[in-house]
């Protein structure tokens, strides 16, 4: 008796499994179909057709599976519909802070010899290190002292790690100096942060020196009649 309900235990728990994994993929085409959406409405189609078209036709194609009742097939494309849908959307976003950061670029005329510094940071990291402290305090001063002069922070990383990573750092980087010059005193009005991540390098190379010169947040000193963030 005790053996045939554990049969009986066993059967169910089978019948279980097998009806999990006839389930039809509904959310996970859901999930795929919102990714798609969301890259097109960030203007995947125009700025990054070919991921936007890959994810489409995974999704196409995972339709057709779905209606042949191969579901664990279906399922398995709509994961990867959905993973392409992500990086045509980041791609697309960064083509589009690309475009602003260089409109603003050609668009404010930079200043120099106001003696503003860069600042540098670990890898990995954005948080504001002893020596990028000072450095700030001496922007912050130079900032204080030329109130007719704003500031544009461009962050930057070295090239480990995925483009999507690095603009996100990047901008992480920025916005950490930007705070720290407006707990100085300086007007956040005046300053403008944004991410350059690894898409420019100022030291060539892979080793530990050059990856350190790519850290950073770089300033850019603008005249404040002239456009840009204004106080």
């Amino acid at each position: 008796m005790k053996n045939n309900k554990c049969l009986v235990y066993f059967l169910l728990l089978v019948l279980a499994f097998s009806l999990s994994c006839a389930k039809k993929p509904d959310q996970e085409l859901g999930s795929a179909e919102d990714a798609l959406r969301a890259a097109q409405e960030a203007g995947a189609e125009e700025l990054a057709p070919e991921e936007y078209e890959a994810a489409e036709k995974l999704i196409e194609r995972a339709r057709e599976l779905i209606s042949q009742g191969k579901y664990d097939e279906a399922r398995e494309l709509l994961r990867q519909a959905r993973a392409k849908a992500e990086e045509a959307k980041s791609k697309a976003e960064f083509a589009k802070q690309e475009k602003n950061l260089e409109e603003l670029r050609q668009g404010i005329p930079a200043l120099s010899g106001l003696g503003i510094q860069d600042i540098f940071y670990d890898y990995d990291r954005s948080t504001i290190t002893a020596d990028a402290r000072s450095v700030l305090e001496g922007n912050g001063s130079i900032l204080s002292n030329n109130s007719n002069v704003n500031v544009v922070i461009e962050g930057y990383c070295d090239t480990r790690g995925t483009d999507e990573y690095n603009l996100a750092l990047g901008q992480r980087r920025a916005e950490s100096a930007k705070d720290y010059l407006v707990r100085l005193g300086i007007s956040p009005l005046r300053i403008q942060a944004v991410s350059r991540g690894e898409t420019s390098q100022w030291s060539e190379g892979t080793s530990e020196g050059a990856y350190q010169q790519n850290r950073r947040s770089h300033f850019i000193p603008t005249s404040a009649s002239l456009g840009g963030p204004s106080s």
